[in-house]
C-alpha cells in the first residue's frame, strides 16, 4: 500500500467516524499535518476524494468535504434501494446454511426487550452495517459487493443516524427481520421487496432528521 493509498484510507475513516464532516475545509498542509505525512500523498489522496465524489471545491476555491443537498440524499437511497434489494434477492439465492445463521444472531442482538432498545443509536447503526455486510457477503458476487462498498463511502457522508430517531430501531428490526425470513426461505422476491420498503423506510427517517 503506498503512501497515498494509506493517506486515502485514513480520511475514508475520519469521515466514517464523523471526525471530519460535511463542509469541513481541507487544506494540503492541514492534512498532512493531522496525518504525519508529506504533502505529496496526500495532495493525491484529496484528488481521489474529490473524483469519488467525496470532496468538493467550495466558496474561496478551498477544498473541503461535500455537502449533500436533499435530493442528492434522495438518489443517493434510489441507488441504495436497488442496491440492496438485489443483494437481498441474490443472497436468497445463494446463502448458505452457516450465513442465515450469522444474519439471524445479528438480527438478534437488536430484538427489543419489552419494548426497550438494548443499544445506543451509535451502537446500532453499527450493528445495522454488519447485518447488511453479512447479507451482501451472502450473494457471492464480487461486483454488487464492489459497488455497494463505493455507495458506503458516499452514505457515510450523512451527519448522524436514524437510529437516533424515537421507534426507528424497533422499526428497523421487524424491517430486517422480514428480510431474514424471507431470505431462510429462498424467497428471492419477497427478499428483495423486503430490502427495498427497508430502504424506503430509512429515506424517511434520514428526511425528517433535515438531511
Amino acid at each position: 500500500m503506498t503512501y497515498a493509498d494509506q493517506a486515502y484510507d485514513r480520511l475514508l475513516q475520519s469521515i466514517r467516524k464523523g471526525e471530519l464532516r460535511q463542509g469541513d475545509r481541507l487544506t494540503e498542509d492541514k492534512v498532512a499535518g493531522l496525518l504525519g505525512m508529506s504533502r505529496t500523498p496526500v495532495r493525491e489522496a484529496l484528488g481521489r476524494l474529490v473524483s469519488r465524489g467525496l470532496a468538493e471545491v467550495s466558496i474561496g476555491r478551498t477544498l473541503a468535504i461535500r455537502r449533500l443537498e436533499r435530493a442528492q440524499v434522495i438518489e443517493l437511497y434510489e441507488m441504495r434501494q436497488i442496491l440492496e434489494g438485489a443483494a437481498a434477492r441474490l443472497a436468497a439465492k445463494h446463502a448458505s446454511k452457516a450465513e442465515i445463521f450469522s444474519l439471524e444472531q445479528i438480527l438478534e442482538t437488536t430484538k427489543p426487550v419489552k419494548g426497550q432498545v438494548k443499544h445506543k443509536a451509535s451502537e446500532m447503526a453499527q450493528i445495522n452495517n454488519d447485518f447488511h455486510e453479512a447479507i451482501l457477503q451472502a450473494t457471492h458476487n464480487r461486483y454488487l459487493q464492489h459497488q455497494a462498498a463505493q455507495l458506503s463511502e458516499s452514505l457515510w457522508l450523512l451527519n448522524g443516524t436514524t437510529f437516533s430517531q424515537k421507534g426507528r430501531s424497533e422499526q428497523a428490526f421487524d424491517e430486517h427481520q422480514a428480510i431474514v425470513k424471507a431470505i431462510a426461505k429462498g424467497d428471492e422476491d419477497g427478499a428483495e421487496q423486503a430490502a427495498r420498503l427497508h430502504i424506503e423506510k430509512s429515506l424517511q427517517a434520514r428526511l425528517t432528521m433535515g438531511v
